[in-house]
């Protein structure tokens, strides 16, 4: 039995949101505990981007000096017919959009930024990590949450956050409705180094591929020393998993028509992992007294606003800073958080599936969506993401 402290906040999950929050709730002197699962950090995972909406988060934490050596400043996103070989436009990043939104847009390894905000928790005084413990339950008890393991261990604060991602046990334990669908598609994951990549991806800049039912994304990582790639194509046959190994052969046959240059390419590639898409729409209740989600157990988010990741930074951001308004009125906290992010989220969420439609247009609706970007001006496209990077979570 560990000790209890009513002003300690539990964290349940230590991925990126989990410990971001655990960052952005210490500055202000409140305890921390976070529980992870895993009995050791992985250093699994791909690549993240990282909009100046997030980066002003990691400024705010602390952390952004820290990761900088690792991060990438692409020049922009080319967005690319894949079935005609043909750029169709860029959308400018780099210097463009650090004036325009205060911060850069970074592209990262996951890796990378997870090691860096853990290494900032464990030179933290008031944050301790306890590994590995999975949830298995939680329950108030007047001004304290009890959680418990699935191995009978038991840890009591005055607050808890379930940051336990898409099958949290947190949600479904404060009674939250809403379970993860499979959204029909998978993505297929893999870094390879810079040199050894095709010529397209060795760009400092985002590839956007699309064509009918598939897209791939790749961007440099690791300060540039790598390539990460992504293939999503429809696949209603997925395995559940983030990281289930498999092989080229299994996706080719979606990027029919493909450049052979790309397609011979990825077929010589091993170590892809396989990672099946679910969606859920934001449940109604994203808090229940003392207990609130964050995240993936909040607002899982398909991959195609490049957005899940730095949701979850902004969540921590929000929560911490919607504690220290309310003075100790936890309960008043989570709800005005709730009511807060809420529609951030479920916008970030439609958006999102609006792009992947998008991306797997055909016949007319490709032609019209081609020469719609073909005609619009670059910074205009820029523009329409005004919404989302200019965001400041560490000031709303």
């Amino acid at each position: 039995m560990l000790s209890d402290d009513k002003r300690r906040i539990l964290i349940a999950g230590g991925g990126i949101g989990g410990l971001s929050a655990a960052l952005a709730l210490a500055q202000s002197g409140t305890p921390v505990q976070v529980l992870e699962q895993a009995a050791a950090f992985s250093e699994a995972g791909a690549g993240i981007q990282l909009g100046p909406n997030g980066v002003h988060v990691l400024r705010a934490l602390g952390v952004a000096d820290a990761l900088a050596p690792c991060a990438v400043t692409p020049e922009g996103v080319h967005l690319v017919d894949a079935r005609a070989g043909q750029c169709l436009t860029t959308v400018p990043l780099g210097p463009l959009a650090e004036m325009r939104y205060g911060a850069p847009y970074w592209v990262v390894h996951r890796a990378d930024l997870q090691r860096v905000l853990l290494d900032a928790v464990r030179a933290t005084d008031n944050v301790a990590i306890t590994q590995p413990f999975r949830v298995a339950s939680c329950a108030e008890e007047g001004q304290r949450v009890q959680v418990t393991s699935d191995a009978g261990d038991t840890v009591a604060g005055g607050a808890l956050i379930g940051a336990d991602g898409i099958r949290s046990i947190v949600r479904s334990q404060i009674g939250a409705a809403g379970e993860p669908v499979h959204s029909g598609k998978s993505a297929w994951r893999l870094t390879v180094p810079l040199d050894e990549a095709a010529a397209p991806m060795q760009q400092n800049a985002i590839g956007l591929w699309l064509s009918p039912g598939a897209h791939m994304v790749h961007y440099p990582v690791r300060g540039g020393a790598e390539v990460n790639i992504v293939v999503i194509v429809e696949d209603r046959d997925a395995p559940e998993g983030w990281n289930v190994p498999g092989a080229a052969e299994e996706f080719l046959p979606h990027l029919d028509g493909w450049p052979e240059n790309i397609t011979g390419f990825l077929a010589g590639q091993t170590g892809w992992r396989r990672w099946a898409l679910y969606d859920m729409p934001p449940p109604g209740q994203w808090s229940a007294g003392r207990i609130a989600l964050l995240g993936d157990a909040a607002h899982p988010v398909l991959p195609f606003l490049a957005s899940g990741g730095v949701l979850a930074i902004e969540d921590a951001a929000a929560l911490a800073r919607s504690l220290a308004f309310a003075k100790g009125q936890t309960e008043a906290a989570f709800a005005a958080y709730a009511r807060q992010r809420r529609p951030r989220a479920a916008r970030v969420q439609a958006r999102s599936r609006r792009m992947g439609r998008i991306y797997h247009m055909s016949g007319v609706m490709r032609w019209s969506r081609n020469q719609v970007l073909t005609m619009q001006r670059p910074h205009e496209l820029l523009r329409r993401n005004d919404w989302l990077y200019s965001y400041r979570a560490d000031e709303a």
